[in-house]
């Protein structure tokens, strides 16, 4: 019987033990266009099983019915972030790197997002009184699913996705809300630095991929800050932009349609080819 039950609380979940350098991680934040807004259709959900990503939080899932399991593997049917959202770049993301890498090579998403949510919810060090004063209660919600600090919980997580894989690239998908000045970018690069020393990974071999909001030719909402983050590439080592040329919006320009946000990670992934392996950049063009 105990045997039995052990089987029925491991379904859904895919348990990894060794470090295998195969495995490639890539750790994903942000705020909604990260989480996912673009609604997943049948096209979304045939998923290869070389393409995994960690429950970040614990719930129940919408396509398929069954829980999620804090800090476990699982196949990558969307939604990535949170079993409440939708279809995010990192879903074409990881997509795209398969239809090109060699055949042994797994790719797993650690994603945490918070919807409206500013960069230094992501400060380690400035995040606790911030999130302590949030008053919407939706974002509160959020909030409360990745224990009050999502910077915590990346790290918790991306530490035991490095128990099973590499940790190959950092995604951050963040900027309607604040990326208008010279604090942001420096937030985002500290940030990143935090990850670094207290994951322990090689900074040289570790990009950071920073994309754009929609476009202006899209009347894309927050499209002004897009200098912002173009400007984030001349200021830090292993930094990069990626273009959300021609990704069109929903109904309310500032989030991705469907097609957008998969257009939005196919970009995601060129730009990651073209710093790690152009031939295979080339190959997805």
């Amino acid at each position: 019987m105990k045997v039995i039950i052990t089987i029925i609380m491991m379904m859904g979940t895919i348990q990894l033990h060794a470090q295998d350098p195969d495995f490639w991680v890539f750790l994903c934040f942000g705020q909604s266009n990260m989480a996912g807004m673009a609604p997943i259709e049948e096209q979304d959900l045939t998923v290869s099983e070389r393409f995994l990503s960690m429950a970040t939080t614990d719930g129940g899932e919408r396509t398929s019915g069954t829980g999620r399991v804090l800090g476990t593997w699982r196949k990558a049917v969307p939604p990535l972030c949170r079993a409440d959202a939708h279809l995010s770049p990192a879903d074409y993301f990881g997509r795209t790197l398969l239809e090109v890498v060699p055949e042994k090579v797994r790719i797993g998403i650690v994603s945490v997002a918070v919807e409206g949510c500013p960069i230094t919810f992501y400060d380690k060090d400035k995040n606790a009184p911030l999130i302590a004063a949030e008053e919407r209660d939706w974002m509160n919600g959020i909030l409360d699913q990745y224990g009050r600090d999502p910077y915590k919980r990346l790290l918790e997580m991306a530490k035991i996705a490095a128990k099973d894989g590499v940790i190959k690239g950092i995604l951050l998908h963040q900027g309607e809300t604040d990326a208008y000045d010279d604090e942001w970018r420096k937030t985002v690069r500290k940030i990143y630095c935090d990850l670094q020393q207290e994951l322990q990974f090689d900074s040289t071999a570790v990009p950071l991929l920073v994309g754009e909001m929609v476009r202006a030719e899209y009347d894309g909402v927050c499209a002004h800050a897009n200098p912002t983050i173009n400007d984030i590439a001349n200021h830090y080592p292993n930094t990069y932009v990626v273009s959300s040329e021609g990704c069109p919006p929903g109904d309310d320009n500032v989030h991705f349609s469907s097609e957008g946000t998969r257009l939005l990670g196919r970009h995601y992934a060129i730009r990651y080819l073209e710093v790690t392996d152009p031939a295979l950049a080339e190959k997805c063009r």
